[in-house]
């Protein structure tokens, strides 16, 4: 049977106390010799491009059961840059990445884990995984949650590529109702959503 880096946490005398307090999370006796794969997931109801993730994290976690591992998930925190932009908030964006790299070198080093499977989107939440990844040097998953299709509206009878939140700010979008524009741009519930890119849509 391999040597697990997570025996450190499971075997012995001394890890007694351990091994109670992962029973305490569902562990086995069986599970003891088995190696503890980290799931690392993003998912959050802020981000409309994490919020299917909950469930792509099962999906993550009945695989590596089935394959004889023993799955344990946590999150990290994820922003969202679109609505953090344009005021205070703008500052918490890009140190979230440091703040990501760092909570999963602690969970997963703290815990022994043997490998993760990072399931992430968006440009602070996956780099923030891929630093962490770097630092732990152990057999590493990268899922995506995948991209969104871009929002689309009829603003005129020609093609229009534009910035959203820029054409909003400059009034550069008139003819058509606000409220449209927003409910087509970034559809709900689907993988992540571009904030610019508006263009025509064919009914």
């Amino acid at each position: 049977m391999p040597k697990y880096r997570s025996a450190t946490t499971t075997h012995g005398r001394n890890m007694a106390g351990a091994r109670a307090l992962w029973r305490a999370t569902g562990m086995t006796d069986a599970d003891f010799g088995k190696p503890i794969i980290a799931v690392v997931n993003s998912f959050t109801q802020f981000v409309p491009g994490h919020v299917h993730l909950r469930d792509l994290g099962k999906l993550v976690a009945e695989q590596i059961e089935a394959a004889g591992g023993v799955a344990k998930e946590f999150n990290t925190i994820a922003v969202d840059d679109g609505i953090a932009m344009g005021h205070g908030g703008m500052l918490y964006s890009l140190p979230s990445r440091e703040l990501i790299a760092d909570s999963v070198e602690y969970m997963v080093n703290a815990h022994c884990a043997d490998a993760m499977v990072c399931i992430s989107n968006c440009d602070k939440i996956t780099p923030g995984m891929l630093m962490a990844s770097l630092r732990l040097n152990i057999p590493v998953i990268f899922v995506s949650g995948g991209p969104m299709e871009a929002g689309k509206t009829k603003l005129s009878d020609k093609i229009i590529k534009l910035d959203l939140v820029d054409a909003m700010i400059q009034g550069r979008i008139r003819k058509c109702p606000t409220s449209r524009v927003i409910r087509w741009n970034a559809p709900p519930a689907r993988p992540a959503a571009p904030v610019p890119g508006c263009s025509r849509r064919t009914p």
